[in-house]
């Protein structure tokens, strides 16, 4: 049965248990969001896989208390966030990061994507982070303007990835000693 986006929802730690619907709403949000912005021929390929799904309940068993994150409606997961040690080792000591905040499409524009963000950023904040970074596509606009509203920043730094066709990523900061 489909849950509606009316019914209630919560935030909660993710158990390594998870990891598949976590994996299946990345999956979801990639193909209903980035269209248009990845190739078609990388989204039509996403798929749950197997290996994916065992890397991704290795790092929710390691990740740090708060670093990782669903948002359930029911019994069903309806997002989901990461948070940690940042990826880049020339970023500033003290500097944490957002690795990723999906919200399945139907419930995007109802708090949830702000609960977890806000979750995310207070786990960083309490494992003693000043600041924190995160990657997103260039071209998401609507994405954009959300990181915006809860206090991140530009901060100049761009990449790009190649996804059967050229993506490009803009990094946002933000002080974790302001509220958003």
């Amino acid at each position: 049965m489909s849950t509606s986006p009316t019914e209630s929802w919560a935030v909660r730690p993710a158990a390594p248990d998870d990891a598949e619907a976590i994996e299946s709403v990345r999956i979801a949000t990639w193909k209903a969001c980035y269209r248009g912005i990845v190739p078609d021929a990388h989204l039509n390929a996403l798929s749950v896989q197997s290996s994916r799904v065992i890397r991704l309940r290795t790092g929710i068993e390691r990740a740090e208390v708060g670093g990782s994150l669903v948002a359930v409606a029911g019994s069903r997961i309806i997002g989901m966030g990461f948070a940690g040690p940042p990826e880049d080792d020339q970023l500033p000591e003290g500097t944490g990061e957002v690795f990723a905040v999906y919200v399945l499409s139907e419930w995007q524009g109802r708090g949830v994507g702000r609960a977890l963000l806000e979750r995310l950023t207070s786990g960083l904040r309490a494992l003693g982070y000043r600041s924190a970074v995160l990657w997103t596509l260039r071209d998401r606009l609507p994405t954009r303007r959300f990181y915006e509203a809860n206090g991140w920043e530009l901060d100049g730094a761009e990449d790009s990835l190649d996804l059967q066709g050229p993506v490009h990523l803009v990094r946002y900061a933000r002080n974790l000693s302001e509220s958003a």
